[in-house]
């Protein structure tokens, strides 16, 4: 930043480089709308007009038509590779809708690349117009001794990547659990991080009371796992800051905006997206879907702004974002309406980026050896067993998952008695089961589990996926064995991805094979085939609104409550103990 020459432009020493005008100006600070006009010099904001001062000269004027002008939007919390897309792809699907910030964690890819993963998503968002923070992955995997990752992160790790660029803080801590009993791991974890920022993430899903006072008196300020009004209400209370989510998999902006409202909008909520897939970017959007579902629930629409740009760069502790005031960048979005918050020109560092859409400019995009590695590394080939459940006795009596349509991020617990058949439980007669079996991917251990889940619905087929949170081993769900077999076959020979399988026939592919998790394609072709999965999916008879492929591959993530299946076995969450099958 060269201050002498924005001072001198301030000053009216110099002329700006660009002066948008004709603009209703948002003032964040005073809930005011006023006329005015905004001087931008070396990227970052000069003067910003007050009624009744002569107007600004620059060296280009745009004409802003009577728009409205607001911060650039900030997202607090997402994962990159749930885009499933490029830094690259994903930073021109979501600047057109106005994001000009986010603070992105690496888990996923971290899970499966380690240190190498971090870095190639700080290689590939270096130079483009989207301001790419990174935070340092926190639970890598995300409970030690219940799964099996691609790499282990402990103390030394987390220092190495805290040392890196753009790193600005903790990824989301997970191991709540670790971090409340003071694990040697998480409390080591959080002392390193502590060491080089004060932005400590959170993932505190339920929890209140001591619990909840013990996680933030460790330093972990910020949760954007608050699905209910009570839990929000406490967590805002205890001074946690919310992140308030709708992403592919959970919307909790209905649940949250009441207790907002109640609270006067207190300036410890953010907006975050967290997980969300390539076909509702297109179709729906990105912060700017978070802000029109806000203002649907009644949250004023400078407020709704406020989270998702002013409070948001206090959480990431980014000090000239999130406010149009003189010395700060000049990342702006100029809107048609407030209340239906359509976006329409997109300035980042003071560059018009995007218009009506559609980028100005084209994004460049470098290619990485990493991108052409196959992780798909399985230490022998799965057999038919490897999806049966073998048993000595007539009948047997076991555990198994329940999903719950009407709450679908939140599994169940529950007990059942099958009937045996040559040596292995069946369920023939049984329509409302379905076989789900996680393999070790990473070439570590050859590992895999399998167990049954009540109530998905599927009637044929088999689904499996690499994109399996968070240590992204292999998944597969399905009725039919030799299909369950053939998609894995199918993932093998293409790195990664999903792919959806019928009486032998490939329904759906969506290729990743950037770590299993990454296309090199761009959002319309990614959407295009995420939306015929989808498709498929409900062919299968898959039940309730079940429109997130994220959804479905949370089935292997022991962090969400009540019960999950790693390539160790079948996972008690809430105790973090693994369940006998017999």
């Amino acid at each position: 930043m060269n201050k002498s020459k924005v001072i001198a432009a301030a000053m009216g020493e110099i002329p700006f480089d660009r002066v948008i005008r004709n603009i209703k100006f948002i003032n964040l600070m005073t809930k005011e709308i006023y006329d005015s006009e905004i001087g931008i010099i070396d990227g970052r904001i000069g003067h910003i007009n007050q009624p009744g001062e002569k107007s600004l000269s620059g060296k280009e004027v745009y004409d802003a038509q009577g728009r409205y002008a607001a911060p650039g939007l900030i997202d607090t919390h997402v994962h990159i590779e749930s885009s499933m897309m490029t830094p690259v792809n994903m930073a021109r699907a979501i600047l057109i809708h106005g994001t000009t910030t986010i603070a992105c964690d690496p888990h996923e890819i971290a899970n499966v690349l380690g240190i190498e993963g971090v870095q190639y998503i700080i290689d590939a968002s270096r130079d483009i117009p989207l301001m790419v923070y990174v935070l340092a992955p926190s639970c890598v995997p995300s409970v030690v001794g219940l799964e099996t990752a691609g790499a282990a992160f402990n103390k030394e790790e987390i220092a190495r990547i805290m040392e890196m660029e753009r790193v600005i803080g903790l990824g989301e801590v997970m191991d709540f659990p670790g971090v409340i009993h003071q694990s040697e791991r998480m409390m080591s974890i959080l002392e390193t991080a502590k060491k080089y920022t004060r932005f400590l993430q959170g993932h505190a899903p339920n929890l209140v009371g001591r619990e909840l006072s013990a996680y933030l008196a460790s330093g972990v300020g910020s949760c954007h796992e608050t699905n209910f009004s009570e839990e929000a209400r406490y967590k805002l209370r205890a001074g946690m800051t919310l992140e308030c989510r709708e992403s592919s998999i959970a919307q909790n902006i209905k649940a949250i905006a009441p207790v907002l409202k109640e609270c006067q909008y207190p300036p410890n909520a953010t907006l975050c997206t967290d997980d969300r897939e390539p076909d509702d970017l297109l179709n729906d959007g990105h912060l700017d879907h978070i802000i029109r579902r806000a203002i649907e629930e009644g949250i004023p629409p400078l407020e709704a702004i406020k989270m998702a740009t002013y409070n948001a760069a206090r959480l990431i502790d980014i000090p000239d974002i999130g406010l149009l005031k003189p010395g700060n960048l000049a990342n702006i979005i100029l809107l048609d309406s407030l209340e239906h918050f359509s976006v329409n020109e997109v300035f980042a560092k003071g560059n018009l980026v995007a218009r009506a859409g559609i980028l100005v400019n084209e994004i460049s995009r470098q290619e990485f050896a990493v991108e052409k590695r196959n992780t798909l590394i399985l230490k022998t080939k799965p057999t038919a067993e490897n999806f049966k459940i073998p048993s000595s006795y007539p009948t047997a009596k076991i555990p198994i998952i329940s999903f719950n349509p009407q709450m679908p991020i939140i599994t169940d617990l529950e007990e059942i008695e099958l009937p045996v058949k040559d040596g292995f439980i069946d369920i023939s007669g049984r329509d409302d089961l379905s076989i789900l079996a996680v393999f070790e991917r990473h070439g570590v251990n050859g590992n895999h589990s399998v167990c049954f889940v009540k109530g998905l619905g599927l009637t044929h087929g088999a689904i499996a996926s690499t994109v399996s949170h968070d240590c992204h081993n292999l998944m597969v769900l399905g009725r039919n064995i030799p299909d369950m077999l053939q998609a894995v076959d199918v993932l093998c020979q293409s790195g990664g991805g999903y792919v959806c399988i019928a009486d032998g026939r490939v329904e759906a592919l969506l290729e990743l094979p950037i770590a299993g998790l990454l296309s090199e394609k761009p959002a319309q072709e990614v959407a295009a085939e995420t939306a015929k999965l989808k498709q498929k999916i409900t062919e299968f008879g898959m039940v309730g609104n079940f429109p997130a492929l994220l959804l479905l591959v949370t089935f292997a993530l022991p962090v969400i409550p009540n019960v999950r299946l790693t390539d160790h076995g079948l996972v008690n969450v809430n105790t973090q103990a693994l369940i006998p099958l017999q």
